[in-house]
């Protein structure tokens, strides 16, 4: 029966790891000797397959359907063949091509495919779970201060450290730009053209296009901060420019939108964060002979709360209720030197769970690497290879997920506990100092469900996990010690 093999590593970074294309093709051919199967074609292939359309797997199936009597298909292990249903339909139902597989062959019974299915599920749980984790990991690294994408303009990627360092080649230009709209004297498409006689180019030697320097110039990251998912965190990478110019230019685009004079006209600091206590509804801002008051909508029907609110002693209020969790130095240096003494346990408990895995993982691979040898000397059976492998290979998956789900973040806190103190200290003195956009910043970041009654904040609610820090009247901490150490969620 003649049949074409196929051989798959997820990236040419794998091809020296594990199972290598030559391994693989060895093993596929010794597989077909033993299965009286004549190989007509063979398709390798760097890619991975947990999305459908790979360049040689669809080369595969086009041969496939020009040569009628090819029906079989070998391929070391199913996952190697495809990790996803689109591609197993293409192959076996739309084409009507039978797998084999060295690792893990299965009967073409009911009970056969029953098997093929529930592995191919395992193997898409696999890939899908692994990028949740990669995400996680994504997020740990911004809180930690870290950069998990390629540089921006002017920035390099330090492959050593893992971290972003100035490119001294663009980041003047940068600067510049930064500076120089910041004078509000020049549009962006203005900037674009100066930028480029000034040689701060995009590949190939192309002018940098007007929304390139937009993104660039609304990007926190020259100030030394990262914004990730929505939120703002400290960046340990050296700015560009200080946060003073940053904040100038994001100031400076603001008559610029709509066509407007002034975009904040409109913007008030408190509203989209009150509610009215008695009907639920938002409560609405409104400008009065150079004074803003709040209100309630009445968006329900009756409700008795018609008075107005200044916005100046509602500011009074909410800075009160900020300095019920607002810490101060000493605080905030006690709770980092007590979350560091935590981690110095914690990192060693982390890097011997790590150890303890890997050892476990590179052992198993070296017994399956052994198992193929004995195989290959004709000194195990098929049948007895094969179930053997299984095993090997089902527990080595077991362990790598194990691995792929141990993160740094489940033991070393303080970086987090860090950044969220950060966040608290004097914020009770920064609202007060911030405009108008500062201080809704401020109140995304710590405040939710400000409910009004009768013209004064009755109720409101910390977001977590700021909610450990808040002090009763007399500054006393209401959770325990150990409780606010916990920062990280």
């Amino acid at each position: 029966m003649r049949c074409v093999i196929y051989a798959r590593v997820s990236t040419k970074e794998q091809q020296a790891e594990g199972y290598s294309i030559p391994a693989q093709t060895k093993a596929i051919r010794a597989f077909c000797i033993d299965q009286g199967l004549t190989p007509v074609a063979e398709f390798i292939e760097a890619e991975s397959a947990g999305k459908a359309g790979r360049t040689q797997f669809t080369a595969m199936c086009d041969y496939l359907k020009a040569n009628a009597g090819v029906t079989v298909v070998v391929a070391h292990k199913q996952d190697r063949l495809y990790r996803n249903f689109r591609d197993q339909i293409t192959l076996q139902e739309d084409l009507g091509i039978r797998p084999r597989y060295v690792i893990g062959d299965l009967p073409d019974t009911p009970q056969g495919e029953f098997v093929s299915d529930v592995t191919l599920a395992q193997s898409k749980f696999y890939l899908t779970n692994l990028r949740e984790e990669v995400k996680k990991g994504m997020d740990e690294k911004v809180a930690q201060g870290g950069w998990p994408h390629r540089a921006p303009a002017g920035y390099l990627n330090d492959k050593n450290t893992r971290s972003l360092v100035i490119d001294t080649r663009n980041a003047p230009h940068v600067r510049y730009a930064f500076e120089r709209y910041a004078t509000g004297s020049v549009s962006i498409k203005q900037l674009a053209q100066e930028l480029f006689e000034r040689g701060f180019t995009a590949k190939g030697g192309r002018r940098r296009s007007p929304s390139l320097v937009h993104n660039m110039l609304r990007n926190p990251i020259y100030a030394g901060l990262i914004r990730h998912k929505g939120v703002i965190y400290p960046g340990t990478h050296p700015a560009l420019v200080s946060v003073a110019l940053f904040d100038t230019v994001q100031a400076t685009f603001e008559p610029k939108r709509n066509g407007m004079k002034s975009s904040t006209r409109n913007v008030f600091a408190l509203r989209d964060w009150l509610v009215c206590a008695e009907c639920g509804c938002k409560v609405t801002a409104e400008r009065h002979k150079g004074h803003v008051y709040y209100r309630c909508t009445h968006g329900k029907g009756e409700c008795s709360q018609s008075r107005y609110a200044r916005e100046e002693a509602l500011f009074a209020e909410v800075e009160e209720v900020l300095s019920r969790i607002e810490v101060g130095p000493e605080t905030a240096a006690a709770l980092i030197a007590d979350s560091l003494r935590l981690d110095s346990r914690a990192a060693e408990e982390f890097q011997g769970k790590r150890k303890t895995l890997a050892a476990r993982i590179e052992a198993l691979k070296a017994r399956s690497s052994q198992l193929l040898d004995t195989y290959l000397d004709g000194m195990v059976p098929a049948e007895t290879y094969t179930q053997k492998a299984d095993e090997l290979q089902s527990e080595v998956r077991t362990l790598e997920l194990s691995l792929s789900n141990l993160q740094k973040s489940d033991f070393v806190k303080t970086p987090l506990v860090e950044a969220r103190i950060k966040q608290v200290v004097g914020a009770r003195e920064r609202f007060a100092a911030a405009d108008t956009q500062g201080k809704r910043d401020l109140l995304d970041t710590l405040l939710l469900n400000l409910e009004v009654d009768d013209r004064h904040i009755a109720s409101y609610q910390y977001k977590r996990p700021f909610h450990v820090l808040e002090k009763d009247a007399k500054g006393a901490f209401l959770h325990l010690w150990w409780a606010i150490l916990d920062l990280n969620q």
